[in-house]
């Protein structure tokens, strides 16, 4: 059990217990308590705001400067996944999202936090602060009981509170940056003139120079400007309520984005966030950090629900899996040597692209574990931009350098990257002969990491729902043993395909339907050279599992041994559940994409057991978006 913080602030001994039955206690004017603000801006990462570019590029955020003045910038802050409601879930409930099944984005159905758990606002809730979100919530997981006193409040709504006295915990969500703000017509460049020029726009590396693109990033400035302003009108109730000097305020991004090939993909604009708290005046005291210096440690929203209980005085529950950050007990030397972070991404609306991510240090290793799909591949929700939508059909063209054409091919299983030299991650260095001991450290680290904190995305979505969604921590511990004959098994797709084969052959015979669903993705991340194993395959078109069946059919099409139209739209009728729809549509969307000559008949009336976006799925197979 994590031990209980004591705050001695002016004399007067503070505690608040976890164990409070009654959800308010009367607060006198004698007993002050710290207030705490998250301002969340919505898919922003790091690398679109002038705080964080030497080059003086990105968004000005005069209000941002101002708490940074005043407070702690944070230099690397990651939201551990790249998509809002697995970052969120995160951020909320303090669970590595993986072992707690929450990371995968929109909960295909109610998914169960394991019992008595509270989020942090239950937690603060309890201790007698007065909790309101404003307004989203977004969370992939079924909301515990007395999670807040309001959670559809309105701006300002802590201001209503019962008792003057009663610290508070608000969050405020800020939409104006959000992606859908940039799916907007090209017409509009001729109409409307963004504050920031295109002109002086720092593009990343691996986007086209364009017109569109330039705009497209001028106009996300903009918009990430205008959320400065509702901090400012934030910062100013608080003001206005003699509350700031009392207030911790957090500024961060609830994940990366919104550029293309941001938001949505484990790369460091996805993950890696701005973070700026300011230290109110009264309580600089407890924190163990000089206002308006710079941390490099590294933090994570795995971090920030502890760092709340601890400033609070509330002892850390066992199943958060972050520390604090902040609060006397935390030293600048310590914190400064926090080097480790972890990342994860799983479904992103109807595609699935399970991926984990590793930064150790000055160095990114990612693990790809369905390689063959490129990061490029179709999600209606992201090419509703015209950016995106630019991008890949100049990648169609042709007229992209290798640096650019990198996001639409076929992935590699493992990239590793030098961050100090490679900010922007265009020179994967997992094959490079100087780099392999970095390599094969940090793939021990991530592969042990995923099996000790038992990591579901080892099983596909629908094995783990629809055996363990009542307490998906549990279904980890009881399968935990399994998870390592996964892994193994995807790992065959790390050693050339001869050393791999009879394991393989092995695989495909197995009686676990797991081992199978694995065997066959590796083999299709080998592709024509897996083409020895097609009589095992061709054996599993008749396996009981829709999952595996399409799979297989997926397979074999690849290696132009089948016509795909002749199984897969009779596979996905025979599917037993929304997530085993979205996996077999998920396939047919491949095979449309990138084997040509692959074309289906589909519709609604197919899926008996409809999820997520399968629509999106369906438009796209029938040419319909």
């Amino acid at each position: 059990m994590k031990r209980l913080y004591d705050y001695v602030k002016s004399g007067v001994g503070l505690l608040l217990c976890a164990a409070v039955n009654s959800p308010y206690m009367g607060f006198s004017q004698e007993k002050k308590y710290p207030n705490f603000v998250w301002f969340t801006v919505e898919d922003v990462s790091k690398h679109f705001l002038q705080l964080y570019d030497a080059g003086g590029a990105g968004a000005v955020m005069p209000q941002v400067n101002r708490l940074a003045r005043e407070g702690i910038i944070f230099n690397n802050a990651f939201c551990n996944a790249p998509v809002s409601s697995a970052a969120r879930s995160t951020l909320f409930s303090g669970y590595y999202a993986p072992r707690a099944g929450i990371s995968w984005h929109r909960a295909l159905d109610d998914v169960n936090l394991e019992q008595e758990t509270k989020l942090v606002s239950g937690y603060l809730k309890e201790a007698g602060y007065y909790t309101v979100n404003s307004n989203k919530t977004d969370y992939n997981f079924v909301m515990p009981d007395n999670s807040w006193d309001d959670v559809k409040a309105s701006k300002g709504q802590w201001r209503n509170r019962p008792d003057k006295n009663q610290p508070f915990f608000y969050v405020e969500n800020c939409a104006i940056s959000h992606e859908s703000c940039l799916h907007f017509l090209k017409e509009r460049m001729k109409k409307i003139k963004p504050q920031h020029d295109p002109e002086k726009v720092k593009l990343f590396p691996n986007h086209p120079d364009t017109e569109l693109m330039r705009y497209t990033y001028a106009t996300f400035y903009d918009r990430i400007q205008d959320t400065d302003v509702e901090l400012g009108k934030l910062i100013d109730m608080l003001e206005e309520e003699n509350e700031l000097d009392d207030t911790f305020i957090f500024f961060f991004g609830d994940n990366g984005g919104a550029l293309p090939g941001t938001k949505g993909y484990t790369g460091e604009a996805g993950l890696h966030v701005p973070l700026v708290i300011y230290i109110p005046r009264n309580w600089r005291d407890q924190v163990n950090l000089i206002p308006g210096s710079r941390v490099d440690g590294f933090v994570s929203f795995l971090d920030f629900g502890p760092t709340l209980l601890q400033l609070a005085g509330i002892e850390i529950p066992d199943h958060m899996d972050g520390k604090p950050f902040l609060g006397k007990e935390v030293l600048k030397k310590e914190l400064d040597g926090r080097d480790i972070v972890f990342g994860y991404g799983d479904r992103f609306d109807e595609l699935y692209a399970f991926s984990r991510t590793v930064r150790k240090g000055q160095y990114k290793y990612k693990r790809n574990f369905i390689p063959y799909q490129p990061e490029g591949s179709f999600i209606f929700y992201r090419y509703k931009m015209e950016a995106f939508q630019e991008w890949r059909n100049l990648y169609h063209e042709g007229k992209l350098n290798a640096v650019q054409r990198r996001f639409f091919d076929p992935q590699e299983p493992e990239e590793l990257y030098d961050l100090s030299v490679d900010p922007y991650e265009t020179n994967n260095l997992a094959k490079n002969p100087s780099s392999h001991s970095t390599l094969v450290s940090l793939r021990e680290i991530l592969r042990k990491h995923m099996l000790e904190s038992r990591d579901l995305g080892f099983f596909p979505e629908s094995e783990w729902l629809e055996k363990g969604k009542t307490d998906p921590v549990r279904f980890g511990e009881i399968h935990h043993e399994k998870m390592k004959a996964y892994s193994d098994i995807m790992d065959l797709g790390l050693i050339p395909f001869s050393q791999a084969t009879n394991e393989l052959k092995r695989v495909l015979k197995s009686t676990d339907t797991n081992d199978i669903y694995w065997g066959l993705t590796t083999c299709l991340q080998f592709g024509e050279e897996a083409k020895e194993l097609q009589n095992e395959v061709t054996n599993l078109l008749d396996h009981p599992s829709p999952v595996i069946r399409s799979r297989a059919v997926t397979f074999l099409s690849v290696l132009r041994q089948i016509n795909p139209s002749l199984y897969m739209t009779d596979i996905l009728r025979s599917a037993g559940s929304g997530a085993e729809s979205l996996i077999i549509l998920g396939d047919m969307a491949y095979l449309k994409e990138y084997i040509s000559g692959s074309i289906f008949t589909v519709s609604e009336d197919d899926v008996k057991y409809p999820a997520g976006s399968y629509q999106w799925r369906i438009n796209f197979i029938m040419d319909k978006n």
